[in-house]
């Protein structure tokens, strides 16, 4: 299985181009049904796979550029469709690829798990019943369930915000997905950002949250190491990577798609977002990195008896965004395994990605000032 979680750090060359083009050689066009094609990855994912035929599954919101959709929903027997129309689709479908999930973490322990695991069990039991190919998307966060969990997700008073019930959930629907049969590939990416060059994505992620409250002063700190790990991974990346395994035959198989040891640090992530709101005209304030066991100790006992409950409820948030985008250790990564790939997890490339993200959301402030 080409994981390569004892040694990520062997990714080399330039970053790679984020237009959509058709392969040298195209593959045999496929009937593909695709879930959470409204989604930010399914968004990104259907330019790319514009040389098959794509039947976009949508429950409540219509994807606008896909030539197919039907109505359904992946929490529901027979993914919410009759008999014979599951059975009509069955024989239509030659791969599946699964990219809808909860991703709010303060949804709640029972919607996560009706939507990432009931829901992730019924499309895979689907794959298994049309004898197709199941492309998974699942989290590299996975690998550090105990960390994030040992960072606050145990605690009543900050579960309802905590990214732990959103990582369990995607560890349980790995086991259905496995528990329903079939061929499956798992892709696992890290924090989704932008499209590498342009930074355009359909809706922020956790990191732009972070980044946009850098920019606006609102941070007091940033609680992490400032040599850890920042691990993220454009969405054209993730998109590629997913129609590359597609066309050339998806494979049981698990694949990390992360920067691994060639992530950005949490010093150079900050250092990046100063730099292009100097270049913008923004001011932004030096920031404090302090470790979270300090913060723990020392900020929040004091902190606690000076501020207004919103402020203390601000506190707990930045603590649990930091549980997933602070990393001591590198994530394990597999992008060398997937040909046209083995560039994406390259420091520079990252770095450049990283600036892109954060110039779309210099210019879409800026936009958002004008027009008010």
């Amino acid at each position: 299985m080409p994981t390569h979680p004892e040694n990520p750090n062997h990714l080399e060359s330039t970053a790679s181009s984020h237009t959509p083009t058709d392969p040298p050689h195209p593959a045999r066009p496929q009937t593909v049904l695709l879930t959470g094609a409204t989604g930010v990855l399914g968004t990104a994912l259907l330019p790319y796979l514009r040389h098959h035929r794509v039947i976009a599954l949508a429950h409540r919101r219509q994807p606008s550029a896909c030539g197919e959709v039907l109505a359904g929903d992946i929490t529901r027997p027979q993914l919410g469709l009759d008999l014979p129309s599951y059975r009509h689709l069955c024989a239509r479908t030659d791969a599946v690829v699964h990219a809808a999930g909860m991703v709010a973490f303060g949804s709640g322990r029972a919607s996560m798990h009706t939507v990432n695991v009931e829901g992730a069990g019924r499309v895979a039991r689907f794959a298994a019943d049309a004898g197709v190919p199941l492309v998974h998307v699942s989290t590299a966060y996975v690998a550090r369930y105990r960390e994030i969990l040992a960072a606050g997700g145990n605690r009543a008073e900050r579960a309802g915000n905590s990214p732990a019930d959103y990582v369990a959930s995607k560890m349980a629907g790995e086991e259905a997905v496995a528990a329903a049969g079939g061929s499956v590939t798992v892709v696992r990416p890290s924090i989704i950002i932008g499209d590498s060059v342009t930074g355009e994505i359909a809706e922020p992620q956790g990191l732009h949250t972070f980044a946009q409250q850098v920019l606006r002063n609102r941070l007091p700190f940033v609680p992490s190491d400032p040599a850890s790990y920042v691990d993220f991974v454009p969405q054209d990346v993730v998109a590629r990577a997913i129609v590359s395994l597609l066309d050339e035959g998806a494979h049981p198989a698990e694949y990390w798609l992360s920067g691994g040891a060639n992530a950005l640090t949490c010093d150079r992530l900050v250092q990046v977002i100063v730099e292009e709101a100097s270049d913008a005209g923004i001011e932004v304030r030096p920031l404090r990195v302090l470790a979270p066991d300090v913060v723990e100790r020392l900020v929040r006992p004091a902190f606690f008896d000076v501020v207004p409950e919103w402020a203390q409820t601000r506190l707990d948030r930045l603590l649990d965004m930091s549980s997933v985008l602070f990393n001591e250790e590198p994530l394990p990564s597999s992008l060398v395994d997937l040909p046209g790939l083995e560039a994406a997890a390259e420091t520079r490339a990252n770095e450049d990605a990283w600036r892109a993200s954060v110039r779309r959301l210099i210019t879409d402030r800026l936009g958002a000032r004008a027009s008010a």
